[in-house]
């Protein structure tokens, strides 16, 4: 398939020119003190943050799916495949956020592979985003989503809704959606019943998205960051302050990891290559 096409098509899928406010600068600063990605990434992308990040060969063969990409997993690709995943750097809790190495990028370059990224676009997706796929396995109904951290993507980045499950009735429907080897911590039980269920995959325990889901009802709350061990400052004071306003709302609060809250997406994506004629597998690099 024409690299030209698949990229037109994705920016198309994910509303890449809408994006106003996913400006990850600082991370790439902290994690580049030698800038050299810049040697590598197409023109615009400092600009946007999201789209077509590095460009390989003119045709494209085979896909591969990524939560986190990492070195590990550009060493594994092989030719003429496209790298797509939802962040641009690797992520573990300790020490935060990781870069790929000058050598990853001469890999990509050699094989004439290319990377395509998208975060908010997949995260405020209405039909791949994280928190909407979880919602949907999840059973939710009367469901309505918030949380729309860039305004001009069409849709929210968490959804909240009704359910009628105990609360280990919803842990083990969680289970069955992110995949049964990825970490489930109950942080906080307030009642044996789901009730009024918010779901901020990801990166969502955070204190105004909380702030966000008490005025909707929560009543329980699923994210992927509420017991982070990130080393990284203000994800630190983030959990900090979204533990303490959990607590004084005497919420129920269930983690199931930033890798896999956002895990569901990229399945999906498989999915959405192999429709269009490509070979497609998800890269697995997690929990994390």
């Amino acid at each position: 398939m024409n690299l030209a096409d698949l990229a037109d098509e994705l920016d198309a899928y994910f509303h890449v020119e809408l994006v106003t406010l996913d400006d990850w600068s600082v991370e790439h600063e902290r994690c580049y003190p030698e800038p050299y990605w810049r040697d590598y990434v197409e023109p615009g992308y400092p600009e946007r943050w999201n789209g077509l990040m590095v460009r390989g060969g003119d045709e494209v063969e085979r896909a591969v799916t990524c939560v986190f990409p990492s070195d590990a997993i550009v060493e594994a690709l092989e030719p003429r495949t496209l790298l797509f995943s939802e962040h641009p750097l690797d992520f573990a809790d300790r020490p935060g956020f990781l870069p790929l190495a000058r050598a990853s990028f001469e890999e990509l370059r050699a094989r004439e592979c290319s990377f395509y990224q998208v975060h908010l676009p997949l995260s405020q997706h209405p039909q791949v985003g994280p928190s909407h796929l979880l919602a949907e396995g999840l059973g939710l109904e009367a469901t309505r989503e918030f949380a729309r951290t860039d305004p001009g993507l069409p849709a929210g980045s968490a959804v909240i809704g009704e359910s009628s499950l105990t609360l280990e009735g919803l842990i083990a429907r969680l289970r069955a959606v992110v995949g049964y080897d990825i970490p489930i911590h109950v942080l906080a039980r307030a009642s044996g019943y789901a009730d009024r269920v918010a779901v901020a995959a990801g990166g969502g325990g955070q204190p105004e998205v909380l702030a966000e889901a008490l005025a909707l009802g929560c009543r329980t709350y699923v994210t992927g960051n509420a017991g982070t061990y990130s080393e990284i400052e203000i994800a630190q004071r983030f959990n900090r302050e979204f533990r303490v306003l959990a607590e004084r709302e005497q919420l129920s609060v269930i983690d199931a990891t930033h890798y896999g809250t956002e895990r569901p997406p990229q399945l999906a994506m498989v999915e959405w290559f192999a429709a269009r004629g490509l070979q497609a597998r998800f890269a697995e690099n997690g929990p994390k």
